[in-house]
């Protein structure tokens, strides 16, 4: 299967028409001409998920589990990030752009009922558009009218069970993208659950407590048992739809077993002793397990360009709306944030911590995304320059009058803020160490504070922090992204203060002047469909980030894998890109 550009893969998505696609998977995730069918899958979790809702947990171990199980109207590869149909067969735009006919799929959920336009309007009303959902999708599926300036949903209608039309107020550039992330759950299993009265009930359903049989898939995979801090066992969706190019029904693997593994050196342990198939490695853990590979050992480690969301690439946050006016006010002035980018040695980071195994900055796009990276932002980007940090932070009239080493604030006090990070993956302790010794050097004293990575969410999530050290995925599209990275967010968590948290709405009297240049960039990206001009869009949005540094992106690791070698249809190209999916992956 050749890999179109996102560029093109969305002028293709908004023309007229669409083409009804088979329910074939290609070659390219089925290679082996001869794959065997049975047998058990096994993966690791780092922790026990939460729930088996995507609407109702903030949870990426849930996700995970969950993207097993559940599938949209169209989906992307699970390699490329092509868009394809999902239980959409095919669709067509009206020449105007704003309605979407979709065809659905003759499927049947895992429990044997037909899956219907029923369906889809529920998951919509019920969860992707109901602000209280924990994990709703409100901003991805709001859009600007360009008629009258005002932000407006996207209508879902049924046409008949298996026709559905969506009715947008503009025509919207990146909306197959966020329909890729919309998983379509089942009305006749949990619409007589929702109590009408309190919308904010669907975060108590399938939580982790349900029994297997109360919950159906429309995936590759369902839920089979679930034992906590322990395993989670999916097994076969006997109504799967898509079958592979000589006609057998996906997937290969009758069962998928995740293990809860918390440590990593236990779950690196497992992996080496075959007791896990596949996994994530670790840039220090890459060399060793290399030098075992080479030496006969039973599977292959792998080294690719980063094009994936995860891991996800690390950056430094201020909080611009911290309690303490001192640190509120430096925080929010430009200069302490550039002077702090050019503390950040990310060269010694990139050498001691990820063995090499890295590229600096990172940020919004990742440079292997050739429809949307700006290659700008390399010169922008601020190299590793004590000196010069030194001379901006004298610049701003902080410093060490009393001789101990520290720099003070004109009021006498000592410049000084706590750098909150979670205490795994090991890299993020890694980093604060190195930007903490670093900003010590220059004059500023930084507590570091270790603490437990669900605590660390739940405090940035809270506001709670002074400064802090975060990883979020990059995505295809920045749309997909636009809650954490446009102002008035529900995920922009350093500058809380933009969003009004009731009305889930944005506070333009409070941004920044910069932000509000961003958050219209971000509103005129959505209802520009041409993708050139697209570009140019998040081209400045890429570049404002990067100047006035609201964050500091410090780099984002190579994608490193290993695989058993008994596993089939485990492959990587001549781009270094690694072909693998549950679904399509077999025991030899």
């Amino acid at each position: 299967m050749r890999r179109l550009g996102l560029a093109v893969l969305l002028c293709l998505l908004l023309a007229v028409s669409a083409t009804a696609a088979p329910f074939v998977e290609g070659e390219d995730l089925t290679p082996a001409t001869k794959p065997v069918r049975g047998g058990t899958l096994y993966l690791a979790l780092t922790a026990s998920p939460q729930s088996f809702l995507f609407y109702g947990s903030l949870d990426n171990n849930a996700y995970t589990v969950i993207g097993q199980t559940m599938t949209g109207l169209v989906e992307l590869h699970p390699v490329t990030n092509a868009i394809r149909p999902g239980l959409a067969e095919s669709w067509e735009t009206s020449p105007d752009g704003k309605e979407v006919t979709f065809h659905l799929r003759d499927v049947k959920w895992s429990d044997g009922v037909p899956f219907t336009a029923d369906d889809v309007i529920f998951t919509f009303e019920s969860f992707i558009m109901n602000k209280v959902a924990k994990g709703n999708s409100v901003d991805r599926f709001t859009i600007l009218d360009t008629r009258d300036g005002q932000k407006k949903e996207v209508r879902w209608v049924k046409v008949n069970d298996k026709t559905v039309k969506a009715v947008l107020p503009s025509p919207f550039g990146p909306f197959y993208m966020n329909l890729s992330h919309a998983y379509i759950y089942p009305a006749h299993k949990l619409e007589s659950k929702i109590d009408k009265n309190r919308p904010d009930s669907v975060n108590e359903l399938w939580l982790t407590n349900v029994s297997p049989k109360d919950i159906v898939a429309n995936g590759p995979y369902r839920i089979a048992s679930y034992v906590m801090d322990q395993k989670v066992v999916l097994e076969r969706n006997p109504n799967y739809w898509r079958v592979d190019r000589f006609g057998n029904q996906l997937p290969y693997f009758d069962k998928l077993e995740y293990l809860i593994v918390k440590d990593a050196e236990v779950r690196l342990a497992k992996f080496i002793a075959g007791e896990i198939d596949y996994m994530a490695v670790s840039a220090a853990d890459f060399p060793t397990l290399k030098q075992k590979e080479l030496a006969g050992g039973p599977f292959t480690i792998f080294k690719a360009q980063p094009t994936q969301p995860t891991p996800s690439p690390v950056h430094i946050a201020f909080n611009y709306d911290v309690t303490n006016e001192q640190l509120k006010e430096l925080f929010r002035n430009t200069e302490f944030r550039r002077a702090m980018e050019f503390l950040l040695d990310r060269e010694r980071i990139i050498d001691e911590i990820h063995n090499g195994l890295a590229i600096p900055g990172a940020g919004l796009v990742l440079p292997a995304n050739k429809a949307f990276y700006n290659p700008k932002i390399e010169k922008i980007m601020r190299p590793y320059d004590p000196a010069k940090a030194k001379a901006m932070l004298d610049k701003l009239g902080l410093k060490d009058k009393n001789g101990d080493g520290i720099r003070e604030f004109a009021s006498g006090k000592d410049v000084e803020f706590t750098l909150t990070v979670q205490s795994t993956p090991q890299d993020y302790q890694d980093v604060a160490l190195v930007f903490k010794e670093d900003l010590e050097k220059a004059g500023i004293r930084v507590n570091l504070q270790i603490l437990d990575s669900t605590l660390v969410g739940q405090m940035f999530g809270a506001g709670n922090f002074e400064a802090g050290i975060r990883a979020f995925g990059n995505q295809p599209d920045l749309e997909l992204r636009k809650a954490i990275w446009q102002p008035g967010t529900q995920l922009y968590y350093w500058h809380y203060s933009a969003l009004d948290r009731d009305k889930l709405a944005a506070i333009s009297a409070n941004m920044l002047d910069w932000e509000k240049r961003v958050y219209e960039l971000f509103d005129l990206g959505s209802i520009t469909t041409d993708p050139a001009k697209r570009k140019a869009i998040y081209d400045e949005v890429q570049e404002i980030y990067h100047d006035v540094v609201p964050v500091i992106f410090v780099c984002k690791g190579m994608n490193l894998s290993g695989a058993n070698k008994s596993l089939g249809n485990v492959t990587q190209d001549k781009e270094g890109i690694v072909y693998f999916a549950t679904y399509t992956a077999f025991r030899k």
